[in-house]
């Protein structure tokens, strides 16, 4: 049996929210479900990306300096 060459390859992935086996129409999720929990971890910055601290934005908790005239 082959392979169209529009379809791609018949790869088993998991999702990696939950584990089980991922559909073609959520990659590379499961469910719509699993993708909305994905984005939602994203959105409320549960996933970070390890580096070094940003320095404060003026006006974030830093004294501003007075202007001068």
């Amino acid at each position: 049996m082959q392979r169209k060459e529009d379809e791609p390859p018949a790869v088993t992935r998991r999702c990696p929210i939950c584990g089980k086996s991922a559909r073609l129409a959520e990659l590379p999720f499961c469910s719509r479900r699993c993708a909305e929990i994905d984005l939602h971890r994203w959105l409320s910055e549960a996933y970070r990306v390890p580096g070094a601290p940003a320095p404060p934005e003026e006006g974030e908790g830093a004294q501003q300096k007075p202007r001068q005239k």
